[in-house]
């Protein structure tokens, strides 16, 4: 194979392995359900969206604003259906508002207002039990239990929220998570540009050396 078309070749192969490289960078960034949670309970109660695939997080927001109201999220994540085993996730107590200093720190470190958590990448696909316990001046008044469903990430992007999205109830817009995929877009489109343009100009080098050659050739 001629020299210059070996060069073109690998430049197109570089190109190619860059934009691939941009491209599935978000492949496998994490999406985020929200759920909140007042009065009446967590909403949604149950989270059924067939958009929650593995590696997706859900976040419990509390936003009861009852006096001295706190609630509990405990995820039976061993799916055992018992709530007290080592690998299950439970969360502090949760209040609506933590008290802060006047620098804006909290005033006790284990205050927390929501909770997340994170399924593996490779976790098991079915349904998981959490409970949830809500109690009043640090006595529990309800307990209840509710499902989420955890579906099989078949890496189908269309129609499911953009990379790195809340998705769920109450979630707020993003600009910064936008202005990042915007950005991603846009670097793909440079890269795949300055490609283009480097395959031409490589190509119209290699044309010239080639009639000079001939050039050279028909002189001698």
């Amino acid at each position: 194979m001629p020299g210059g078309v070996r060069k073109v070749s690998a430049l197109v192969m570089v190109a190619l392995v860059g934009v691939l490289f941009l491209s599935g960078t978000s492949a496998h960034e994490q999406e985020t359900y929200n759920v909140i949670v007042v009065a009446d309970g967590p909403m949604p109660a149950n989270i059924t969206d067939s958009d929650f695939v593995q590696g997706n997080a859900v976040v419990f927001r509390m936003k009861d604003t009852t006096e001295n109201a706190s609630i509990r999220i405990t995820i039976d994540t061993d799916q055992d259906g018992l709530f007290n085993g080592t690998s299950d996730n439970t969360s502090v107590w949760l209040v609506e508002a933590c008290e802060l200093t006047e620098n804006g720190t909290l005033v006790d470190d284990s205050c927390a207002v929501s909770h997340t958590y994170a399924f593996d990448l490779n976790a098991t696909p079915g349904t998981y039990v959490y409970r949830f316990e809500r109690a009043i001046n640090e006595t529990i008044m309800s307990t209840e239990s509710f499902n989420i469903t955890l579906w099989k990430d078949v890496h189908e992007e269309s129609g499911t929220p953009g990379l790195g999205d809340c998705f769920g109830i109450g979630c707020e817009t993003d600009e910064v998570e936008e202005d990042d995929d915007k950005s991603r877009t846009d670097l793909v489109v440079l890269v795949m540009c300055g490609a283009i343009i480097g395959i031409v100009g490589l190509s119209i080098s290699i044309m010239n050396e080639a009639k000079e050659k001939q050039l050279q050739d028909a002189e001698e």
